[in-house]
């Protein structure tokens, strides 16, 4: 299975379909909006629905405030072709996907949790078989941290990792964490597109999953 991973495109999602590559599965890990208007989801999905990409898997991110109700009603036409997760999953092929839009408290943005025991709560829901995580938060130390060397991934994500071990695990949130790495087993994807001025700086990361 060839998954293509995106992140963080902040409203730029027109400038890149001539650049995704092509693929089982494109993952959008959260971010897909900049100002948190209507406006931009619509455009979003419009987007998404002309791509070829057999399946479309989209989670919700801090800047993503039309999504904050489980996906208004009247953009539901508009994700004919996208599967959205909200603390839910889906099954690909035989490949078990979970998506969940929650990060540690930033600023007063969207899906906002703060640290500690509601988001340990949100974290065990995660299957234990679960082959691809998708999430818009890093979990903590991986591909998490600020042009400052400060670390800000989920501390309380990265301990669920001793359960669940995932195959591969999408994110995005934390723009200068670009790039991927495998630990134990599990590939670490941090998508984002965007760069620190919110605007595009890196090329979709293609996975295959054997």
């Amino acid at each position: 299975m060839r998954i293509i991973c995106i992140s963080d495109t902040h409203g730029q999602l027109h400038q890149l379909t001539k650049r995704i590559p092509d693929g089982d599965v494109l993952v959008v890990a959260g971010d897909i909006c900049l100002g948190g208007i209507d406006y931009e989801l619509q455009t979003f999905c419009e987007y998404m629905n002309s791509l070829p990409h057999r399946h479309k898997i989209l989670v919700a991110g801090n800047h993503d405030w039309p999504l904050l109700e489980a996906v208004c009603p009247q953009f539901e036409w508009l994700m004919e072709s996208v599967t959205y997760l909200q603390d839910s999953g889906t099954v690909i092929d035989g490949v078990k996907f979970w998506g969940s839009p929650w990060q540690p408290e930033f600023f007063s943005w969207a899906f906002n949790l703060p640290r500690g025991s509601r988001l340990a709560e949100i974290w065990a829901q995660i299957p234990a078989d679960v082959d691809v995580l998708v999430t818009h938060t890093p979990p903590y130390g991986i591909l998490d941290t600020l042009p400052d060397g400060v670390h800000v991934g989920c501390e309380d994500l990265r301990r669920e990792f001793r359960r669940i071990r995932p195959r591969l695990h999408v994110f995005g949130h934390i723009h200068s964490g670009y790039g991927q790495m495998t630990e134990d087993g599990t590939i670490f994807v941090n998508a984002a597109l965007c760069g620190e001025g919110h605007q595009l700086a890196n090329g979709p990361i293609v996975i295959d999953l054997f």
